[in-house]
C-alpha cells in the first residue's frame, strides 16, 4: 500500500531520529556488546522500519570465515507474537529501549542463540551466494523473493530462513570490512523500501566506526596495562639495583676504610718496632712523633666512616706549606724506602704555600706514595710542585709499573680498588 505524503514524511523523521539517537548512544560505549545491541535494537525496535530481526557475522580473513555474532528477533511465528505481545503492554521510548540493557533477555532466546552457533566457510560457497558476494564485491543486496526456493544463501542460513524480503550488506571498519549485517522482515512483512536501505548502511557505518573506536580502545588500555606492568617491574627492579648499589657502596667503602686504616696501621707497626730497637732517645722521639700524627691520621680517617662521607662538612680550609706537608708524608716511608730501596727526590720550595684542607691533602699524598711504593721493588719516587698561577701544580711520578688500561675508566669512581689500590693525583 502507497504511503502518503504525511506518512512518509513521518517516517523520514523517525529515522533521522533513530539514525540521530543510535549514533549518540553508540558514542557514549567502547563496549563492543553494547554497541552490537544498540544497532540491531536500533534496527528492529517497534518494528518500525520494517525489520522483524536483524543479525551481524564477523569475518575471519585469516581463515576464511563468516561466524554470527549476535542476533535480535524472534525465531519463529510464534515466539514473535509472544515477544511483540509483551512489548505492546509496556511501551519503550526508543532512547530507553536502546539505554536498556537486553543482554541476559536476549541471550536466551533461541535465534540469537542459533546466531552465534554459525560458523560458515566462505571458500565452499559456491561464487553466487549473497553471503560470498558481499563480502567480495562489498555492496548491499536486497533480495525481496523470499519464496524462490533457488535464493543462492548458506545452507545454515535457510534452517533459519522465512520467506521475507532480506536485506545483506557489509559491515565495514576504516581499513577493511570485518563483516556482514542481515536483516529481514519475517514476520511482519512490512516492505522495506529505499530509505529504509539508506538508513541501514548508514547504520552500518556507524556501527563500524563505532567497533573500530571500540578496538583502538581495547588496544590502548591492553597497552596501557602493559605499561602499567612493566612500570610496576621496573620499580621492583629499580628498588633491588638501589638495594645492591647500597649493599655495593658499603662493601666498596668497607674496603676502602680497611685499606686506608690499612696504611697507618702499618706505618704505626713499623715505628713502634723501631722505636723497641732504638738506643738513642733522639731517635724514639722522632718515632713517635710520626706515630702519633699517624693516629690523628686514623682519627680522621674514622670520623669520614662515621660521617657516611668522603668529604665532612667540618673540613676546614686553611693555609698550609705544601714542602712540609710533602716532607711529613714521606717521612711515614723512610722504612719501606730502605726495605725496597727506592730512591726519594723532591723538588718542593720551602716556602710554597696554598689553601685547602691539611688531612685530605695529607690522605691523597700518602694514597699516591703508597700506591708508587706498592708497585715497585726499585726505582725512584719523584715529587715536584711548582706554582702555576692562581694554583699550584703538584707532580708525583716512579717508575713502577703504573695503572693498568682495563683500570683506567674507573680511577674517578668513589672507592674503586683493586690490589694495589690506585688513586690519582689532585691539583692543588
Amino acid at each position: 500500500m502507497a504511503k502518503t505524503f504525511e506518512e512518509k514524511c513521518r517516517f523520514l523523521n523517525y529515522e533521522l531520529y533513530l539514525l540521530h539517537t543510535i549514533s549518540k548512544v553508540m558514542k557514549e560505549t567502547f563496549n563492543e556488546n553494547r554497541i552490537l545491541n544498540v544497532a540491531l535494537t536500533g534496527l528492529t525496535a517497534n518494528c518500525a522500519l520494517g525489520f522483524s530481526r536483524a543479525s551481524i557475522f564477523y569475518y575471519d580473513k585469516e581463515r576464511s570465515i563468516i561466524y554470527g555474532r549476535k542476533g535480535i528477533g524472534p525465531f519463529d511465528e510464534e515466539e514473535a507474537s509472544k515477544i511483540w505481545d509483551d512489548l505492546s503492554k509496556k511501551p519503550i521510548p526508543l532512547e530507553t529501549y536502546l539505554h536498556h540493557n537486553f543482554e541476559s533477555y536476549l541471550a536466551e532466546q533461541r535465534y540469537p542463540k542459533t546466531i552465534r552457533e554459525i560458523v560458515i566457510n566462505l571458500k565452499e560457497l559456491p561464487a553466487e551466494d549473497y553471503f560470498r558476494k558481499t563480502i567480495e564485491e562489498q555492496k548491499v543486496f536486497h533480495l525481496t523473493d523470499g519464496n524462490d526456493k533457488n535464493l543462492q544463501l548458506p545452507e545454515v542460513i535457510k534452517q533459519i530462513f522465512v520467506p521475507a524480503e532480506i536485506v545483506i550488506l557489509p559491515l565495514f571498519s576504516s581499513k577493511d570490512i570485518i563483516g556482514i549485517i542481515m536483516a529481514d522482515n519475517a514476520f511482519h512483512h512490512n516492505p522495506i523500501d529505499e530509505s529504509t536501505l539508506i538508513l541501514i548502511s548508514l547504520i552500518s557505518i556507524q556501527t563500524g566506526i563505532a567497533l573500530e573506536n571500540a578496538s583502538n580502545h581495547r588496544m590502548i588500555q591492553n597497552q596501557l596495562e602493559e605499561l602499567q606492568r612493566l612500570y610496576k617491574t621496573m620499580k621492583n627492579m629499580q628498588e633491588e639495583l638501589v638495594k645492591e648499589e647500597k649493599l655495593s657502596t658499603i662493601g666498596k667503602m668497607a674496603s676502602y676504610f680497611v685499606h686506608e686504616i690499612k696504611g697507618p696501621l702499618a706505618t704505626i707497626g713499623g715505628f713502634a718496632k723501631r722505636i723497641n730497637e732504638s738506643d738513642t732517645l733522639e731517635t724514639c722521639k722522632r718515632d713517635a712523633g710520626i706515630i702519633f700524627k699517624e693516629i690523628q691520621k686514623m682519627e680522621q680517617i674514622l670520623n669520614k666512616l662515621l660521617g657516611f662521607t668522603m668529604l665532612s662538612p667540618s673540613s676546614k680550609t686553611e693555609e698550609i706549606n705544601l714542602c712540609e706537608i710533602v716532607r711529613e708524608s714521606v717521612d711515614c716511608f723512610e722504612l719501606e724506602f730502605s726495605r725496597r730501596k727506592i730512591d726519594v727526590h723532591i723538588d718542593v720550595p720551602r716556602d710554597l704555600h696554598t689553601k685547602g684542607e691539611k688531612v685530605q691533602v695529607l690522605e691523597i699524598l700518602f694514597n699516591l706514595i703508597s700506591n708508587a711504593v706498592e708497585s715497585m721493588n726499585s726505582g725512584s719516587l719523584s715529587i715536584s710542585a711548582k706554582e702555576e698561577s692562581p694554583f699550584v701544580r703538584l707532580s708525583i711520578s716512579d717508575t713502577g709499573k703504573g695503572i693498568p688500561k682495563e683500570y683506567l675508566s674507573h680511577v674517578t669512581e668513589p672507592f674503586f680498588q683493586q690490589r694495589p689500590m690506585v688513586l690519582v693525583s689532585e691539583c692543588l
